[in-house]
């Protein structure tokens, strides 16, 4: 992946959780994000491969809101 769209991904993200985001929030999605960093991309499980970024955002939202997923 080319620099110029690695950054514009990274910024699109970083302006998403900037957006009126409550002090209190920032820190517990902080806490949060800790687990990305440690996460091992090798454990995926072959679905979660090759799932769309779209895909995985649709399948978290309902996940969340039907009570399946807890975050």
């Amino acid at each position: 992946m080319k620099k110029k769209e690695v950054d514009e991904i990274l910024e699109h993200i970083g302006q998403k959780f900037e957006d009126d985001v409550p002090s209190i929030v920032k820190m517990l999605v902080r806490k949060k994000i800790g687990k990305f960093q440690s996460f091992d991309s090798e454990s995926l499980p072959e679905s979660l491969k090759t799932c769309t970024v779209k895909d995985l955002i649709d399948l978290v939202q309902k996940g969340l809101e039907s009570g399946k997923l807890k975050i």
